[in-house]
């Protein structure tokens, strides 16, 4: 997999066929599919392949919002060094080693916080699933557009129509020194989410306390 892993990084996935890499290890295409069904195949273990391993979680049960935290922070990190994993269609849920060490990773923490089974796999995936779509916009955002962005809105919203958002390109809601970072909104949405799960937790414990103490 280093071979296509190696052309997607230098040249992006649109280039990757199954015959630039059979050319690259210097086999026949036919040699090629002998070892990966199609380019579907190859693409999937490509991306297995790159992801790597996870950051490790800790032991500690209190830690849990800070391995999340690290966890994401791993993610974008890496889907930032390779944007085209991104690209990569999602065509099932993980099933690689890598991919599902990755997986592991995240419910780890998410366990010791104290998540009811059930809800486990969806928080995971809101989570691993925003982390990879901000991070395509953010490959994919015009800095300059970005900056540009209470200007634009000055000039074609009507108040009468988009309150908020005159509101918010006349006062202090947009930086006038966005350069399109999204790096802050990840954390943020994520911060909030933690909150949101934390009070959650923290109320049902309650609860659960009253009903005994009844």
């Amino acid at each position: 997999m280093a071979a296509a892993v190696g052309i997607a990084d230098a040249e992006g996935l649109d280039v990757v066929s199954m015959q630039r890499v059979a050319s690259e290890l210097g086999y026949t295409t036919t040699a090629l599919y002998r070892h990966i069904a199609s380019k579907e195949h190859l693409v999937a273990a490509m991306v297995d392949a790159a992801t790597g391993s996870p950051p490790s979680p800790s032991s500690h049960r209190e830690a849990w919002r800070t391995d999340v935290e690290l966890w994401v922070d791993a993610l974008w990190n890496l889907y930032l060094s390779r944007p085209w994993m991104m690209r990569a269609p999602t065509l099932s849920a993980p099933v690689g080693p890598n991919e599902l060490a990755w997986f592991e990773a995240l419910l780890s923490p998410l366990v010791r916080a104290g998540l009811d089974r059930t809800e486990l796999v969806p928080i995971a995936t809101f989570i691993s699933s925003a982390v990879r779509d901000l991070a395509r916009v953010a490959t994919e955002l015009d800095p300059a557009g970005a900056a540009a962005y209470r200007q634009v809105l000055g000039q074609r919203l009507n108040p009468e129509h988009f309150p908020v958002l005159c509101s918010l390109a006349a006062g202090d809601g947009l930086d006038e020194e966005e350069d399109g970072d999204v790096t802050p909104v990840v954390r943020y949405g994520i911060q909030r989410l933690l909150d949101g799960i934390e009070a959650r937790l923290e109320s049902t414990t309650g609860d659960t306390k009253e009903k005994r103490d009844d």
